[in-house]
């Protein structure tokens, strides 16, 4: 009888690692730009990410996945729950749904809804105490303190509007312009920015 309870507790703890691992290589594979551009909609938002500091294009070159700032960060439970959440949601819109009829312009405004501050602020942990920060940043950084937890809360979206996606505007409207005149006169731009796709994501 002990022999079997040893047995299987050393089945359960082996099974237990195999399901941890594979957990963590399945949240590893899917958190990236790469695993992001599978879904061709998403290209605008891709190719704004890697013309912004924190999709490698600073001088370190250091980049920030996608999860950093679209996941919540306050629990595991949470990050697991929101990913796997949104993974159906986006999978079902993808396969099944009309991507292309999608108002991106109009989804920006809700930018708040789609970001986290956990992600920003693990990283810019000094947002309200750098004496290096212009003047003015010091003082909407005190005043984003100061709304935090009331009913005038704010996110750092809110005034930091391309944040993670520079020229995200720009790349959409190459796609879908927002202006009728527009209309069939952006596809070089276009087809540049999806150039530039191939060659940074390696995409066949």
């Amino acid at each position: 009888m002990k022999k079997n309870i040893v047995l299987f507790g050393f089945i359960g703890v082996f099974v237990g690692l195999l399901i941890a691992l594979a957990t963590y290589q399945g949240l590893h594979m899917t958190s990236d730009d790469k695993f992001c551009s599978v879904c061709h909609e998403m290209d605008p938002m891709v190719a704004a990410y890697q013309n912004d500091v924190h999709g490698g294009a600073g001088h370190t070159g250091i980049k920030v996945k996608c999860v950093e700032c679209h996941l919540p960060h306050d629990s595991l439970a949470a990050y697991i729950y929101t990913k796997a959440r949104n993974g159906v949601i986006e999978g079902a819109i993808h396969f099944f749904g009309e991507p292309e009829k999608i108002d991106w312009q109009k989804n920006r405004e809700k930018r708040a809804h789609f970001v986290y501050d956990e992600g920003c602020i693990s990283c810019h942990t000094t947002y309200n105490s750098n004496e290096k920060y212009s003047k003015m940043a010091q003082k909407l950084h005190k005043h984003y303190d100061s709304l935090l937890g009331t009913n005038k809360e704010i996110s750092c979206a809110s005034c930091h509007v391309e944040i993670g996606h520079t020229g995200l505007r720009s790349a959409l409207n190459y796609y879908k312009p927002e202006y009728e005149y527009y209309e069939g006169k952006l596809e070089k731009e276009r087809k540049e920015l999806e150039k530039l796709l191939d060659e940074k994501l390696d995409r066949k």
